[in-house]
């Protein structure tokens, strides 16, 4: 996967609903007051159900875009993040889990998807070597042929320092394609090399840089790492983890890691999401 490319497209369109608290019972009415047979106003004779149109409630909004698999993926992080506030442990939100054997007990891998794993470093090419050649011929011809050679080497070598040049600056570079596996504990990320596992305690910072891009920064015994993770599930990373160690997190307490109307766009497809324990 190359820096270019698209954010993985998330192929769940039936994601189940992780664990989520109970909403508060409905009300089934007031009994009526004094030895009057008729309710007083605004009160409900007893057995009744409360009228609809006595309770308070915002018309649905209309749709303004198509419910997409991103949706899906928003919605079920949202739901995750529900649950991981009143303290439950949250179910799968992936139809597709690796079979990756867990770290800890109790854990729950939640959901696996293709990512990448980008460094902030130099490129491959930041040592400019000049190509020395060596040609050596007499005459009108030898001298004819070194110095093609020679005016050969010399827009190689241009072409090598620029590319140096630019391999030298500092940015985030393309390291690896990976397996990314978020748990209830921390992230597995799957390389040819192999797994490595990063728990949310190592995780010093962490913070959503795209749609399905995470940037974080962790700490082991074996030293420090500092990098950019991008999958389907990424923002699912930045959300446990703040959740659990950072509440104050400005993306978690500002919502930003939504887009603005989310909201209110997965209340128009009847998909509300309770928020009423989030920071």
């Amino acid at each position: 996967m190359s820096q270019s490319a698209p954010h993985p497209q998330p192929q769940d369109q039936g994601a189940t609903t992780p664990s989520q608290p109970a909403g508060p019972s409905e009300p089934s009415g007031s009994a009526a007051h004094g030895d009057s047979t008729e309710p007083r106003h605004g009160a409900v004779a007893s057995g009744e159900l409360v009228p609809a149109a006595s309770r308070t409630l915002q018309p649905r909004p209309q749709p303004q875009r198509p419910w997409t698999g991103q949706d899906y993926v928003w919605w079920n992080t949202a739901q995750v993040l529900t649950a991981v506030r009143a303290g439950f442990k949250p179910n799968p939100v992936s139809p597709v889990v690796d079979p990756i054997r867990p770290t800890h007990s109790g854990e729950v891998i939640l959901g696996s998807c293709d990512g990448e794993i980008l460094a902030f470093k130099r490129g491959d090419n930041s040592n400019y070597q000049p190509m020395r050649g060596f040609f050596l011929a007499g005459g009108a011809a030898g001298l004819a042929l070194m110095a093609a050679f020679f005016g050969g080497q010399a827009v190689v070598n241009s072409r090598r320092k620029r590319r140096a040049e630019r391999d030298a600056v500092e940015k985030w570079r393309h390291l690896a394609n990976a397996r990314l596996s978020v748990s209830t504990h921390g992230i597995y990320l799957g390389t040819p090399d192999g797994v490595m596992f990063i728990g949310y305690q190592q995780i010093r910072e962490c913070q959503v840089t795209g749609v399905g891009e995470v940037m974080l920064a962790a700490t082991n015994e074996q030293g420090n790492v500092r990098l950019k993770v991008r999958g389907q599930w990424a923002e699912l990373v930045m959300v446990i983890w703040a959740a659990l160690f950072l509440p104050e997190h400005p993306q978690l307490v500002g919502r930003s890691w939504l887009p603005g109307d989310w909201l209110l766009h997965a209340r128009a497809y009847n998909r509300e999401v309770d928020t009423s324990n989030w920071p």
